[in-house]
């Protein structure tokens, strides 16, 4: 009988094992390989539509205009699962070595694979991303998500479409839920009945300052950055996304004095898609 001391071989060998594990069953399916990296997003686009923009969501549309502005090789996939990044939201990158980055680590990834965005001559980019980020950004998860009209046509209607009625319903009803409890909770000020007129100020003040910092320059920060990927996303989903909005009015009606915004999200959207 094998004594305490004994090692771990020789306590399986007294009850009869040899070796572990006692019988290997080779998985049922493999992992596809890819050769380039793999970009996941929101998506696909759904039948006849006439949007050319590949998703409508803010953060994939980001990250996927950075990675185009440092001229970085990779496919687009589409999902409508974000269990595969590593923080469980999308996008990701998926690396052929089977890394997967999530849209935090992009950029890192990026000036470590020799992809560096170029330099920005915007010392307070910073500060323009942040309020970007805390007030053009609400604007368009409202309209996709929370207006209802906008929940229809591109929440339910796109990214939940695949799946069965109730399913796709209830998944709806938790995504809004969180989106109205992440705006609060980045601002109280939207209060609790998160009142769209106030994200609709919110975001035309932004847009004002926006254009002084444009001017006549090609690029909000003088070349391809973090903040021209950002407005670029936002200012683009509103205008192509299928729904009616005041944000939308204002951007696109005859006498608009945000014309020049508008002339700069498509400029990059004929350059790099």
């Amino acid at each position: 009988m094998a004594t305490p001391e004994a090692p771990l071989r020789e306590i399986l060998k007294s009850i009869s094992f040899t070796q572990l594990p006692l019988r290997h069953i080779e998985p049922f399916f493999e992992p596809e390989k890819y050769n380039t990296p793999q970009l996941f997003i929101y998506g696909s686009p759904p039948p006849n539509s006439k949007s050319s923009l590949p998703t409508f969501d803010t953060e994939c549309l980001r990250t996927l205009t950075v990675l185009k502005f440092a001229n970085y090789g990779f496919d687009v996939q589409y999902t409508n699962e974000p269990n595969g990044s590593p923080n469980g939201k999308l996008p990701y990158l998926l690396l052929p070595n089977g890394q997967a980055i999530s849209s935090d680590g992009v950029l890192k990834h990026l000036e470590e694979s020799g992809h560096k965005l170029p330099e920005s001559g915007l010392n307070s980019e910073i500060v323009y991303c942040t309020m970007v980020e805390r007030n053009l950004v609400p604007i368009v998860e409202y309209i996709m998500w929370v207006d209802s009209i906008g929940f229809e046509k591109i929440g339910n209607g796109r990214y939940l479409r695949n799946y069965p009625p109730f399913v796709r319903y209830m998944l709806g009803w938790f995504k809004s839920s969180n989106v109205v409890h992440d705006l609060q909770v980045r601002q109280t000020e939207y209060g609790a009945a998160l009142d769209g007129q106030v994200l609709y100020d919110n975001a035309i003040r932004v847009l004002d300052s926006l254009l002084i910092l444009l001017g006549d320059r090609e690029f909000l920060a003088g070349a391809p950055s973090q903040l021209d990927a950002c407005v670029f996303a936002c200012l683009n989903i509103i205008v192509e996304a299928p729904v009616e909005s005041p944000i939308r009015t204002a951007l696109l009606r005859t006498d608009s004095k945000y014309e020049p915004l508008v002339s700069f999200a498509l400029r990059v959207a004929e350059k790099y898609f």
